[in-house]
């Protein structure tokens, strides 16, 4: 079974992480994580260099490690 989180404690763990980090290092970790995780989906299709991917990056957050990770 898949667990999941509410919107509320994600964005309470969030501030606590932001409150310490410095600013854009949260978002850097996600978009490294993306990376990496697309990469292996690329690696499991062929190559990973090279390959040509779309971004559709939204104005929000998420949408920022979106473009990180591209």
């Amino acid at each position: 079974m898949r667990t999941a989180y509410s919107v509320e404690t994600v964005r309470a763990a969030e501030r606590a992480l932001m409150a310490r980090l410095p600013e854009g290092a949260l978002m850097q970790c996600a978009a490294a994580g993306l990376a990496a995780a697309c990469a292996d989906v690329l690696r499991g299709r062929g190559r990973v260099y090279g390959a040509r991917i779309v971004l559709l990056v939204g104005s929000g957050d998420n949408g920022g490690d979106a473009l990180y990770a591209g």
